[in-house]
């Protein structure tokens, strides 16, 4: 069984702002395997399937979306954890990183939250930072820069603002290729992926790069 879990913050007020891009991952996935609903839990949305692999391999993959907030996303997937059998190796949690460019993924099998609270409550919760991570990037390059420098400006506000008009391109390919890194992901690991999916992705990605990074034609069938 793999767990893959996006991190965000529930309701309408959250829905398209920069700090669900793991929200923003998970629906791409649910697209993907053409989920149209996910079941309920006191703390996650979660949704079950059996993925097949570019080796005729059967996969159990969990979807979740925490419930909590993003400062308590650990709760959701230590409670997960505690009811099933899975291994802490197939367990992959994907999270915006405001110190990462919009366009920019980065892949680690273990590392620290970097300020990012909804990571720091998943490590917390499950006592360890051996967890591989997919980390979105949603900071908006040199206009970040001097919104930072501006007077009265607020991270807080900034991670739960919407994105701009002119970044939405970015932010599809973006989570179009983080969905592709799951999947490689889960058929072949996290150094693997990390290998073909680490970088800069705001460009189209070459016909090479599609084949190695997707496994896509196998399969068609509390706030910050």
């Amino acid at each position: 069984m793999y767990l893959i879990v996006g991190l965000g913050n529930p309701g309408a007020r959250y829905h398209n702002t920069r700090h669900n891009a793991g929200f923003f991952v998970i629906d791409k996935l649910a697209e993907f395997f053409k989920i149209e609903s996910f079941e309920f839990e006191d703390n996650y949305l979660y949704a079950v399937i059996d993925h097949i692999d570019s080796q005729g391999r059967t996969d159990q993959v969990v979807l979740m979306k925490p419930l909590t907030f993003m400062n308590l996303s650990g709760k959701a997937v230590k409670e997960f954890y505690d009811r099933y059998e899975i291994s802490m190796e197939n367990i992959l949690i994907v999270y915006d990183d405001v110190n990462i460019d919009l366009g920019v993924l980065r892949l680690r099998p273990n590392g620290s939250d970097g300020g990012q609270n909804g990571i720091k409550s998943v490590m917390y919760e499950m006592g360890t930072g051996e967890i591989s991570r997919l980390r979105v990037g949603i900071k908006a390059g040199n206009e970040f820069e001097k919104l930072r420098a501006a007077e009265g400006f607020s991270l807080a506000d900034f991670v739960l603002s919407d994105f701009e008009e002119n970044e939405y391109e970015t932010l599809a390919i973006s989570i179009e290729t983080a969905k592709k890194a799951v999947l490689n992901f889960i058929e072949h690991g996290i150094k693997d992926t990390m290998n073909r999916f680490n970088g800069n992705v705001s460009e189209k990605p070459t016909e090479d790069t599609q084949q190695k990074g997707s496994t896509d034609s196998e399969n068609e069938n509390n706030t910050n």
